[in-house]
């Protein structure tokens, strides 16, 4: 099931409301009979006294996402949430950590979005993602259950704070480069079936910017040298088809135009496509 979640709030783009006018192109492609709203308060918010830019719109719209995904968790559904910025995957992580004892997560992103908030240079909470979902972060945004640093795997990072390098390093989060799948096709999916070995189920979090720009160019943080559209979809499809899907985010589809997004809305679609590969959805 589709969760449409048009939240810009997280990024730290001053374009960022690109990211809301992609989530209602995308509605126009989504069936509607599998697509659920989320409400997202049109506001910007306010830090609350906090490092956390527009903080108190990305608590609201975080319950909002719990609200709306209780029903789809209690039929068996499997929620993808799209159309906003990397902080959208929050609730969908929770949800899986709750209901799945060994989950993997894979977290493919240009990257890491592992600031913490008192010293990251921007304070939006899409650089600070997965620094909350381990638990960690702001108290408002921390994800309870966390996520395990053991069962992570970022793949395609290749813009990385040298304060987010150290933490990676510390919590043992294991990274599989784009470099290591560039002369061997099959080396991202080889390596990408090795760190989900043995999990219940399995997160996948897609920040668009994993693509390389020459792919996929309606993103607001475009980093070169990233994965080609076949490399992502392969992989995605080899890791659904190996370990049940529990959750999924796809993120930060910001395109400038209608002509843009004509040009790159048929890759989000097999994105898409490949997280229901897997045929529980």
């Amino acid at each position: 099931m589709y969760f449409l979640m048009p939240q810009w709030q997280g990024s730290p783009s001053a374009r960022a409301m690109q990211i809301a006018e992609g989530a209602e192109l995308l509605r126009e492609d989504l069936p509607a009979s599998a697509l659920r709203e989320v409400p997202v308060p049109l506001e910007a918010g306010d830090a609350m006294g906090t490092p956390v830019a527009r903080l108190s719109s990305l608590i609201r719209a975080r319950e909002s996402a719990r609200t709306a995904l209780e029903p789809a968790l209690a039929d068996g559904r499997t929620p993808i949430i799209v159309g906003g910025d990397c902080a959208t995957s929050l609730a969908g992580l929770e949800a899986a950590a709750r209901s799945v004892e060994r989950l993997a997560v894979l977290w493919f992103d240009a990257h890491a979005d592992m600031q913490h908030p008192s010293t990251s240079p921007s304070g939006s909470a899409s650089g600070m993602t997965l620094r909350h979902a381990l638990g960690d972060g702001s108290d408002d945004l921390a994800a309870r259950p966390a996520i395990a640093a053991d069962r992570l795997t970022l793949v395609g990072v290749r813009e990385v704070d040298p304060e987010e390098e150290d933490e990676l390093q510390r919590r043992g989060i294991a990274v599989v480069r784009v470099d290591a799948a560039a002369d061997d096709p099959e080396g991202l999916r080889s390596a990408i079936l090795d760190r989900i070995s043995g999990a219940d189920g399995l997160y996948v979090h897609v920040d668009l910017d994993v693509l390389d720009p020459a792919d996929f160019g309606s993103v607001h943080a475009p980093v070169p040298f990233g994965l080609s559209v076949a490399q992502l979809t392969g992989a995605v499809r080899a890791a659904v088809a190996a370990v049940p899907l529990a959750g999924a985010a796809i993120c930060e589809f910001a395109p400038a135009d209608r002509n843009r997004a004509a040009e790159d809305l048929p890759t989000v679609l097999r994105t898409l496509a490949a997280l229901t590969s897997g045929g529980r959805s």
